[in-house]
């Protein structure tokens, strides 16, 4: 079956998608420090020009508006709502924080690096007793708990997830105001937010859906406020053959390119107040490192197939951000105060 599907694979999806996806479905789990190498390794010029090449551009952009049709729900569902027990094998234990850590010195751990990671978002957030703040993709509240710490403030948090694993062990374990709800469709009170922010959750927004969204914030922010992102996108506005790749791990998702998201954040009527790229690579080999060293309670877990699909997916990723394909960025947007 897997040798069937390669073939007409490669020619609709293009090499690596076919190749990834053949990886995947191997009945038995996969050579994991082989499939690494084999993936991140700096490849001939050949194989590089037969992995752009195909599908060319104007194929790529219909596959993709034709992927664009289903519930963006669905997408965010089939990576996220697989296992809470199973990301808590490789997630660090603090925060379980499935978003690029920061490794300022490069030989953190990943409980410092996204210990720093936290710190310097919270210190981008500013959050202050009292103010009311919410969360765009709130994962497993990692940060909703750290402004809880610093502010003692639990009654002005409020996160928006669509995985209702999420939800589900948000509720249980910390009680906070989460509303299971695609963030873009949500209505938000008028000028009701001191603060609002977003990390990992902004590369699920659909490029076309970014001026709806940005506006909602906007308007949902008091004057002075401030909007915080944490999220990786393309360079440019040309779509590489990575983005077909990403279809695999989450159906429909295209990340908007920085040029047209920086566009997008001035005609909101945003002020940029603060910009800086980070490294993910790091991180993704950490978690693949903490996956592969639980091999046998993650196979219990997940089974086969979807234990692969993470072998795969790690590395692809690191992958499309040692290519400078994506980077991570972290901003904040000032909503200007009135004159």
């Amino acid at each position: 079956m897997r040798w069937l599907r390669l073939i007409p694979d490669i020619l609709m999806n293009g090499t690596a998608y076919g190749v990834l996806n053949f990886l995947i479905h191997k009945p038995t789990p996969l050579d994991e420090e082989r499939t690494w190498r084999f993936i991140t390794s700096r490849e001939a010029p050949l194989r590089t020009f037969l992995r752009e090449a195909w599908p060319p551009s104007f194929l790529r952009r219909l596959l993709l508006r034709a992927k664009q049709f289903q519930d963006a729900a669905l997408g965010i569902r089939a990576h996220y709502d697989v296992s809470n027990e199973f990301y808590k094998l490789f997630l660090d234990p603090k925060f379980m924080f499935y978003s690029c850590a920061d490794h300022i010195r490069g030989d953190e751990t990943l409980v410092e690096a996204q210990t720093n990671k936290a710190n310097h978002l919270l210190g981008l957030i500013d959050p202050k007793p009292g103010e009311k703040i919410a969360e765009l993709g709130c994962g497993w509240a990692s940060m909703l708990r750290h402004i809880e710490r610093h502010t003692g403030d639990r009654e002005n948090l409020t996160g928006f997830t669509l995985s209702k694993e999420q939800a589900a062990y948000i509720k249980e374990h910390y009680g906070y105001n989460v509303r299971l709800e695609n963030f873009v469709e949500a209505e938000y009170p008028r000028e009701h937010y001191d603060k609002i922010y977003s990390i990992a959750a902004w590369e699920a927004i659909r490029p076309q859906e970014n001026p709806i969204i940005l506006k909602k914030v906007y308007d949902a922010l008091k004057p002075g406020g401030r909007f915080v992102m944490h999220f990786f996108c393309r360079l440019t506005p040309r779509l590489p053959a990575a983005i077909t790749v990403a279809q695999l791990f989450f159906p429909g998702h295209v990340p908007a390119s920085y040029p047209e998201l920086v566009k997008e954040f001035e005609r909101a009527g945003f002020r940029i107040t603060h910009t800086s790229c980070h490294d993910y690579r790091t991180t993704l080999r950490q978690w693949f490192d903490a996956m592969v060293a639980r091999r046998e309670e993650a196979l219990r877990i997940v089974g086969v197939e979807t234990y692969n699909r993470y072998v795969v997916f790690f590395p692809a990723s690191y992958k499309y951000f040692d290519d400078r394909t994506g980077v991570l960025f972290r901003f904040v947007l000032r909503k200007p105060p009135i004159a």
